[in-house]
């Protein structure tokens, strides 16, 4: 995970390559923090094409440092 704030926009929608790339992680370590309940897509009821919100994205960065 990258130690420096995602500089997405608050009120973009991204696909799940970006927030990897955004957040420094890979696909695979991405759905374990959906499963977990560290970052919510926006559309929960199509699993094969999720998008994030930009401030999910950062909202999760948070939590994910403070841990």
């Amino acid at each position: 995970m990258r130690e420096m704030k995602p500089t997405c926009d608050p009120n973009g929608v991204y696909s799940v390559k970006r927030v990897c790339a955004e957040l420094g992680i890979s696909y695979k370590t991405l759905r374990k923090y959906r499963k977990s309940g560290y970052i919510k897509p926006l559309n929960p009821g199509n699993v094969y094409r999720p998008k994030y919100s930009g401030q999910s994205i950062i909202d999760c960065w948070h939590v994910l440092c403070t841990l």
